[in-house]
């Protein structure tokens, strides 16, 4: 279907900083995000608001709220930028033997793979590219969207039965309350009791609907539950409620696998006695095209000792209490 020239595509520049911003819910992040003003980013948002002849955000004193409209454009936005990504990868694969695409959601990138490049490379003997495709959660089980006939492996949450056999590592997952050791001092007397009488804590969540990921009632299953009913602050992105963590401002659930640089600085700490194993791990899987791929399948054994190093390390400076069995 043609572009009518009399509706022109809204410039790229402004769909990226309204895109950032709709995803953050602040104008500040999503400038950080792009690396440009926030003045910037708040007349892309004006301009491309005036092309298109709607409201895209409620603008109170210190946050933003999408509107209906806002919510509409962000998902139309968010995909279509997706497919632009994913687009350039197929058209930069050079048949470049060396390249290994592994697609997940942005706190996966950052707070997971990232930080274990290094050894990935090590453990491939320096020779492979390894590109990181950043997907919405919900569009890593759908290949229509991430076009998975150019990835090579998948990094996303499951649960243990649903994780292909003999295909994939698993990296176990386990949950527990961080805080900053400024709020774990200032709240030093309720942390000491039972988290039933932590209900007056501020909680921080992930205001995402989980798509295999822990939430603060799987912790609860098995600790207890807060009364009266704990107040959630919530995020949209896990990274930035990390930060909101280590700001002080409440309490975070904190999954295992994403938490070593905030423990082992200390920036964060345990409000509670131990993590909580947790049945649905992070899995890195193969596609179909990274099992036909001797560098993918190559990749996937590299995160297999990744994944003895983890469990062992993790074991011997955190302890893990089981969660209780779920009906």
């Amino acid at each position: 279907m043609k572009q009518d020239p009399a509706t022109p595509l809204p410039p790229m520049n402004a769909l990226r900083a309204f895109e950032a911003a709709a995803r953050h819910l602040h104008f500040t992040r999503a400038a950080e995000e792009l690396e440009l003003q926030q003045s910037a980013v708040s007349r892309y948002i004006a301009e491309l608001e005036d092309a298109i002849g709607a409201r895209l955000f409620e603008r109170r004193h210190r946050s933003v709220t999408l509107t209906a409209a806002g919510e509409i454009l962000h998902r139309a936005v968010a995909t279509g930028l997706e497919r632009i990504s994913a687009g350039a990868l197929t058209v930069s694969d050079l048949a470049d033997d060396r390249r290994i695409v592994i697609a997940c959601g942005g706190a996966t990138s950052e707070l997971f793979l990232r930080p274990r490049l290094n050894a990935l490379h090590q453990a491939l003997g320096g020779n492979a590219v390894i590109r990181l495709l950043h997907c919405e959660n919900a569009y890593l089980e759908r290949p229509d969207v991430v076009y998975v006939d150019r990835i090579d492996l998948i990094a996303s949450y499951h649960s243990v039965d649903g994780v292909p056999r003999g295909e994939a590592v698993v990296f176990p997952e386990a949950i527990a309350a961080v805080c900053s050791p400024g709020f774990a001092a200032t709240h030093a007397d309720t942390l000491r009791r039972p988290v039933a009488q932590w209900g007056a804590l501020p909680f921080l969540s992930f205001a995402r609907p989980s798509l295999g990921w822990a939430a603060w009632d799987d912790w609860f299953e098995t600790v207890g539950r807060p009364q009266p009913p704990p107040r959630y602050l919530p995020y949209e992105d896990y990274v930035y409620l990390l930060d909101a963590a280590v700001a002080g401002q409440g309490l975070v659930l904190g999954w295992r696998n994403f938490m070593d640089r905030f423990l082992d600085t200390g920036s964060l700490v345990l409000a509670a006695d131990g993590f909580v194993g947790f049945d649905r791990p992070l899995a890195i899987r193969l596609t179909e095209r990274g099992s036909r791929r001797p560098a993918a399948r190559h990749c996937l054994e590299a995160f297999g000792g990744l994944a003895d190093r983890i469990s062992d390390s993790t074991a011997r400076f955190y302890p893990l209490r089981r969660a209780r069995n779920r009906a």
